[in-house]
């Protein structure tokens, strides 16, 4: 995979950043000597290192591959057992071997190499600069603020600097990615660092005590896997029941598919939506017409025009799907904007008649991309309408039904999107438009 230049400089700088880091900060802590009891648990630690991170997990994320790893704990338990410089040279082998036994690309390599050594370096040395290192770092009040502190250092550089190559790649604000994936969880990626504290306790009881750190480290690890589990067979779950919704209505055949695939062309012309709220909305358009599990075949499949009761039964679509995925709490988010997708910009929309601004993002975006979706697609009462017809229709409706900054990123978005020509079918449905 080939890499912008910008990508490319932005790791040279943070490369660079690290070694000036060191190098300027580093003479001034001293190197511990490794003596045999040192090189000894730098083995382990390197050992334990690489063997955390054959064990990472992906991190839930559509649109970019982010991973978590217990191995956090271990280098910090290396830069407050070793010293800063060693530590992040612990780490540092760590996760190059990782790496290449991986055959990782070149530059994710340096990425995370870098990652680790500078992470931890920052991490050891604000602890030698504050605590005691004659004592544990549980010995005194103050050697344990030291190490809280510490860790929250440790964190920042760790979950900076990924985010800071991300969003380039994403080309995407670097504090909007990081406050999307990582601020929610802030405490969690704090306390994990914080575990490494346990290994030079134990250390010096034991060399084989430290095989005891092992239990600790399991919590994270399946608590992060339990989680990663949970949010992809829900996403999963529900892009089934998409899918077998647009099953039912012949005539809305990967109807979701499509409005989902339009929404996600139109973000890329809204540079100041957040990553989190890009997964959000994407999530929504995948599943918007999720409500339409409870409408009646008998209104959904009716043969012509509905009776004003059966189109009423056929609008509380939107606020079913809401009431579904209001019941799990990672989405929703997602359940505000499905409620709101048939809104319109002048007010005159429903469930909740909302108007301008009051209306989501995710909302105005689905709303255009439906729209489009449903009068390029075969009707009961009438055949699809031609590319350029539904696009003319559109921006007549500019500032009335839609807003028309989402009409502008529509323009956008198909700009060289072909008019499809769709197959007939023989079994006529019905939608609320």
């Amino acid at each position: 995979m080939e890499h912008s230049p910008r990508v490319i400089a932005t790791v040279l700088a943070l490369t660079g950043l690290c070694t000036a880091t060191i190098a300027i900060l580093g003479p001034g802590v001293g190197i511990v000597e490794l003596g045999f009891e040192n090189l000894a648990l730098a083995i382990i630690l390197v050992t334990l290192i690489i063997c955390a991170d054959f064990f990472e997990i992906d991190a839930p994320l559509a649109s970019a591959r982010v991973t978590v790893s217990v191995s956090a704990a271990l280098c910090f338990a290396a830069a407050i057992s070793l010293g800063p410089v060693l530590g992040a040279i612990v780490a540092g082998l760590g996760a190059l071997i990782v790496e290449v036994i991986q055959r990782t690309a070149l530059i994710k390599t340096i990425v995370n190499t870098t990652n680790y050594v500078f992470a931890t370096f920052v991490g050891g040395y604000v602890y030698v600069s504050l605590a005691d290192t004659a004592i544990t770092p549980i010995s005194s009040l103050e050697n344990f603020g030291a190490t809280l502190l510490a860790a929250a250092f440790m964190t920042l550089v760790n979950t900076g600097t990924i985010s800071i190559v991300i969003s380039q790649v994403l080309e995407q604000s670097p504090i909007q990615l990081w406050a999307a994936n990582f601020r929610g969880a802030i405490f969690e990626h704090i306390s994990l660092p914080t575990l490494g504290i346990m290994i030079p306790v134990l250390y010096q009881e034991s060399i084989f005590a430290l095989i005891i750190v092992v239990i600790p480290l399991l919590g994270p690890y399946l608590a992060f896997r339990s989680y990663r589990q949970v949010h992809e067979e829900t996403r999963a779950t529900l892009n089934v029941l998409a899918d077998m919704l647009d099953r039912r209505d012949p005539y809305t055949a990967e109807h979701s598919q499509r409005v989902s695939d339009l929404v996600t062309r139109m973000l890329q012309n809204y540079p100041d939506i957040t990553f989190d709220e890009f997964e959000t909305i994407t999530t929504a358009a995948r599943v918007h017409d999720l409500g339409k599990v409870t409408t009646s075949d008998a209104t959904l499949l009716k043969p012509g025009k509905l009776e004003p009761h059966e189109f009423e039964e056929m609008k509380r679509h939107s606020v079913d799907g809401s009431d579904i995925l209001s019941n799990i709490s990672i989405f929703n988010d997602v359940a505000t904007i499905i409620r709101h997708h048939h809104e319109r910009w002048d007010g005159k929309g429903y469930p909740d008649g909302i108007s301008g601004q009051d209306i989501p993002v995710g909302s105005r975006l689905i709303a255009v991309a439906d729209t489009y979706d449903a009068m390029t697609t075969d009707r009961p009462y009438r055949s699809a309408l031609s590319h350029k017809v539904a696009v003319d229709e559109i921006r007549r409706n500019s500032g009335a039904q839609f807003e028309p900054r989402a009409v502008d990123a529509f323009m956008e978005a198909i700009a060289e999107y072909p008019e499809v020509h769709r197959q007939q079918v023989v079994q006529p449905a019905n939608s609320a438009e």
